[in-house]
Parts: C-alpha cells; structure tokens; sequence
C-alpha cells in the first residue's frame, strides 16, 4: 500500500487505513525535500520516490516498524506508527546458585545451541547505516560478525572481530550492551527490545577460542615500543604493535597483569582463563613482560625515551577513593581494591570457606565496583547491604548488576548516604545512614530533614570509585584530562544522518559522541614520542572503552613512526 499525504490531509494519517497490528508510515510532500536519506537507509526496501513529484513513497505492507526513516529525515517529513515486527530476545540463561557459598560458576551462560544463536540473528535487520557500530566503542562490525553466525562461519566471524577487538571473549561478558551497542540497535532506539549482540558475540567465542596473536604486516619493524601498564588498553596497544612488527615491552606496577580484570572482576562474572588469554598469547608473540616495576619509582619517562622509539602509557585509575567520613579509619573499614583482592584469592581455593559468615557487611556505593564487592562478600557468608546517595533511576550501574545482586540476597538501598562510622574500642560497630534526595541525573543529592539512623556492621567497603594516581613524572603534562573535542565538526554529517542522536527513548548517542571524543584524544600523543590511553588519560575508563583507546594509540604511533622522517629508531 503506497500512499503520500499531506499536513492538511482530510484522510488522516495511513495508520487509519491499515490493520492496527501492522506499521504504517505517513508522509507529508510539503516537508520532503527529495533527499533520499529515507530510501538508502530502510533495510526492508520500504521507501522509494516518486519519479514524477520527486517525494518519498511508502509501502507499509513491507515496513517492519524500525523507523529509521523517522529518525534519519532531516525534515520531520515521515511518521511511523503500529507495532515493531520482529520476535522476542532468546533465552537470558542464567545459573543460580543453589549454594552461595563459595560458588564462583559464572552466573551469565549466554546462548547454549546455534538454533539459539541463529533465530537471535535472524532478528538483526542489516541496516545500511548500523548504528550499533557508532554505539560500540571499539566499533566492531557488528552486522558482519552477525551474518556470519547465520551462515554458521566461526572463522569468519572471529575474522571480523579481529579487526577491532583483542577481547572480545571479555567484552562480550563485561561491557553495558545497554548504554553502548544494543542501546544504538535500531529496534532499541525505537523504544524496542535490541538484538542480543553481546551474547551472540559471546557465543562465537565460546565455540571456537580467540587466536593466537600473528603478525600480519611490517609497518611498524623497526619500532621499539614501552607500554606502561598491562589492563585492557595496554595489552590492547600491545596487540597492534605485534601484529605490525614492533618490538614490545610492557611494564606492570602488580604481580599480574589484567589491571581491574584480573582483580577487580570476580571470576563468576569473568573467568580467569578468559583474563590470562592475551597475555599468554603476546608473550608466546614475543613481548617481554616486566612484572612489579612501577613508574616513578622503578623507571622514569626520561629513561624510556633513551630506550624506546616511544612510550604508551596505560596505568590505570587503581587508587580508591576515600571519603573524609568520621570513622573511615577505623579497624574494619576496608576499601574495595584490598576487599576483591583478597575474596578473589580465597574464593580460588578448592574449597573456599565461609570467612564472613553472619557478618554485617556495609558496602558504600553501588555502582559495579560495589556490586562486585557485595556479592564477593555474600560467597564468604556475609549479610550485605550496599548504599548509594542516587536515586536508582539516576544511577550508573548496570541493572542487571543490580537485580542479580539482589536475587543473591544483597539489599541495595538507593537515596542514602552514610554519614559516619561509628566505632567501639577503635573497631567498626556501625553506620549512620541518612536519606537523600535528587530531582535529576544532573544534579547531586541532597540530605534530607529527617534523622539519620545507625545501622549495626561488622565490615565496612568503601566502594566509590577510582582515580589515577599521581606518578610524580615533572616531565609529563597533568593526566588525566577531560577529552577534549577532536578536529573537525562534531557531531558531523556521519552522526547526524545516523539518527542514533535523536531518538527520544535513549540517550546512548551522546555516551557514543562521547567516546569518540576519547578514541580521537588517543590518537594525539601527549607529549613527543609518548601517547596515553584508558584511565590515565581520560579517568576510569569502561573495559571496552580503554581497549579502544589502546588500539587507536598503537595506531597513531605505528603511522607517525613508520615513515623514514618521522622514525626514531
């Protein structure tokens, strides 16, 4: 059915004139102006124009709903309305505990069979212009990887990932699918259930097992690199270097390497086989691995510079942050670096023990940092509740996090704030909480009037979050620093034609806008023959997030130091 109307109209919009279980799509000639931006984006073939009026056509018997062309027209001139056509999300498999204690399965199983896998693709619509790649930070090709699990092709999806991700077994399990890929898939920004990319990138990695690292070019032999820090945008950097020849070393303040994967992330939400993979594979590559060598008290950016040809730096943000609350120095009063340290190591054991049991447990924040630390808490017997001074809507922690932490028996109190820890004898023996209140995301909370309460605790985590510490490098300019806009139009014609910024259901294309602010500050060295990325350049970074900012870092150094002018060594 092909109908073009106008503002004035006396049949009323198409959605009249159609079965109200089907789209339809109305559009007004006076506002088209012909561009075509509606025809090459429908993925369902939908939209054509008419030869004569030179305006767009509509057939809603073939529109699926998606409204991409509502989104992506520069004039308003097109309106969807009626349901979306595409089926539900497969299964959400997930392992409950029968058994708390010390149980480290990994709680999110993803897909289970290809007949799973398969009907989840087959929900993707191919857009022309994929959003969900503007949405994913390290901008994997999320349709490519997708048709190849249709086709039943694991070497072609892992090829496609490759490009773009050394951790997509990790990314698949850790990263916010909701404010970054899923949240840009068109049926999300429709206000409609996203395809499951996160765990169909996950199944492909469950099935066959990542690569080992290969050199695939020789831009970069010749190029001797330091990377400082081995987290996610170090072994990241690491990888693109490998890959194009270079010579790599990287050093490591901790024992291990991983940064906040290794121990920051309990193992039932990412298996430690998973986290040890890349290093084990460029050290097989050829890197050389300096553990226990921090900077600013091993090695100094001006000796590095004598060695290398160039530096990266990718400490990450590990310093937590303490709270000037009365009592934070008491016996008892942990911080969530120390606290997951340690429950990792003693929920590795073959048989771990009940070290909390009935204890009274209070975790400060409850973001994933305090997530993690509350159900870690719970594995070893204790009574957890978790306060946060945001409201639950305001908040920025992942809802799943949320709802899996308190189907494991955590009370997660929203719009309260601890105001002091009180003390008996020089030891913790409670809080004092009072409520808050906030009007916006924008806004802090504020105390309320009412009286605050105390609440008896044997243990208190501050988990609150993380800064970069101060290496004290005089040579180096203050990291980290707000990203700063790249080059160019932002937004440009690229975002705006998307439609990824104007749906009115998510805000996941200013997070994504964002982002790319932080991948183009990576590609700028900071300082002569040195770049930075992840948390020491931009403050706590995402997994993914600092991956990319890796990646883009090695990049720019392999392009800036492999011509015969610009190469140092």
């Amino acid at each position: 059915m092909t109908q073009v109307l106008d503002s004035k109209s006396k049949n009323g919009p198409l959605s009249n004139s159609l079965d109200s279980a089907h789209p339809s799509v109305r559009i007004i000639k006076e506002k088209c102006a012909g561009c075509q931006e509606c025809v090459t984006r429908c993925p369902v073939g939908a939209l054509d124009m008419d030869p004569h009026k030179w305006v767009a056509l509509a057939d809603s018997s073939i529109c699926v709903g998606c409204r991409q062309c509502e989104r992506t027209c520069p004039y308003g001139a097109i309106h969807v309305a009626g349901p979306m056509i595409v089926g539900p999300s497969g299964p959400l498999n997930l392992y409950h505990p029968k058994g708390l204690i010390g149980d480290v399965t990994e709680i999110r199983q993803g897909f289970t069979s290809w007949d799973e896998a398969i009907a989840e693709a087959n929900r993707c619509l191919d857009c022309p212009d994929p959003t969900c790649m503007l949405g994913c930070p390290a901008h994997n090709a999320i349709p490519d990887f997708i048709a190849a699990i249709r086709a039943k092709d694991l070497n072609a999806a892992h090829a496609v990932l490759e490009k773009t991700s050394m951790w997509p077994d990790a990314c698949s399990r850790v990263c916010d699918w909701k404010t970054q890929c899923e949240g840009s898939c068109t049926w999300s920004l429709a206000g409609g259930e996203p395809v499951a990319i996160g765990r169909l990138e996950r199944f492909i990695t469950d099935q066959m097992a990542v690569k080992d690292i290969e050199v695939t070019s020789d831009a970069a032999k010749g190029i001797t690199v330091a990377i400082v820090g081995a987290g996610p945008a170090g072994l990241s950097a690491a990888t693109q270097l490998v890959k194009a020849g270079a010579a790599v070393t990287i050093y490591e303040r901790d024992r291990n390497t991983g940064g906040v994967m290794s121990w920051g992330i309990p193992s039932y939400v990412l298996p430690d086989q998973i986290v040890d993979r890349p290093i084990e594979s460029l050290i097989k590559a050829g890197v050389t691995l300096k553990t226990g060598v921090a900077l600013g008290r091993d090695i100094h950016i001006e000796d590095l510079k004598k060695q290398y040809s160039a530096v990266i730096l990718t400490h990450g943000a590990s310093t937590p942050i303490k709270l000037p609350l009365p009592g934070v120095d008491l016996a008892g009063v942990e911080d969530a670096t120390y606290f997951l340290t340690n429950a990792k190591s003693e929920l590795a054991k073959e048989k771990p023990e009940a070290i909390y049991d009935g204890a009274n447990v209070v975790v400060l924040g409850a973001g994933n940092t305090a997530m993690d630390v509350a159900r870690s808490a719970r594995r070893l017997g204790a009574k957890v509740i978790a306060i946060d001074w945001m409201k639950e809507e305001f908040a920025k922690v992942r809802p799943d996090e949320i709802q899996e932490a308190r189907d494991e028996g955590v009370k997660v109190n929203f719009g309260n704030t601890v105001e002091s820890i009180v003390g008996q004898n020089g030891v913790v023996a409670g809080v004092v909480i009072r409520t808050t209140t906030q009007k916006s995301a924008s806004q802090l909370p504020r105390l309320t009037k009412e009286p605050g309460t105390t609440h008896h605790c044997d243990k208190v985590i501050l988990a609150m979050g993380y800064r970069v510490e101060d290496l004290g490098e005089a040579k180096l300019p203050k990291l980290p620093h707000p990203p700063q806009k790249p080059k160019g139009p932002i937004p440009d014609r690229r975002w705006i034609g998307s439609g990824i910024l104007n749906s009115p259901y998510t805000k996941v294309g200013n997070l994504a806008l964002a982002r790319e602010s932080m991948l183009e500050d990576a590609r700028l060295p900071i300082s002569d023959g040195i770049w930075a990325a992840g948390d020491v350049l931009v403050g706590p970074s995402t997994v993914v997030s600092a991956m990319a900012q890796g990646r883009e870092a090695a990049r720019a150094l392999i392009e800036a130091l492999s011509s015969p002018k610009s190469k140092k060594k």
